[in-house]
């Protein structure tokens, strides 16, 4: 059997691992909320990205966002459009576009998280070992910058 660099291997299902956790604990933290307003966590996170962004983004860069595709983006907007979150406007420029926008029960749902993670950002310490948050998004980022370098390169 062929010696490998375990090394890559330890390092490739540490971060598998770790992002199926922290997944799921979004999740299992969003649920609460999710079934407050009767939607599932996936249409929580959607309209969550939607609140973040501050304005109308089209369906496609909104799944991109999320990591859902074509066919089910179109689904989970028409059913976020029906339940009153979101509003759904073909673009005016480009009649194969359609930008999403939060409406007012949308941004209600969208400060209902922001209160809930407000609580949770002040349970954690401002300078604790380890726990410095501005530092895992800023190593993500690196991260993701490096998987982008190679992908270039590979031709992907």
């Amino acid at each position: 059997m062929k010696k490998r660099d375990m090394s890559f291997f330890k390092f490739n299902n540490s971060i598998f691992s770790m992002i199926r956790e922290i997944s799921q604990k979004i999740d299992t933290l969003l649920m609460s909320t999710a079934q407050e307003y009767g939607i599932t966590t996936l249409q929580l996170k959607m309209i969550i990205t939607l609140g973040s962004r501050g304005e109308a983004i089209s369906m496609g860069n909104l799944g991109k966002s999320v990591g859902v595709t074509g066919g089910n983006i179109s689904n989970i907007c028409k059913k976020l459009e029906k339940a009153g979150f979101v509003n759904r406007i073909r673009s005016v420029e480009d009649e194969r576009v359609v930008n999403v926008e939060l409406t007012e029960m949308g941004e209600k749902a969208c400060d209902s998280v922001e209160v809930y993670f407000d609580k949770i950002r002040n349970d954690i310490p401002k300078d604790v070992s380890g726990v410095h948050m501005d530092t895992i998004i800023k190593e993500l980022e690196e991260l993701n910058k490096l998987l982008d370098k190679y992908m270039a390169r590979s031709g992907y």
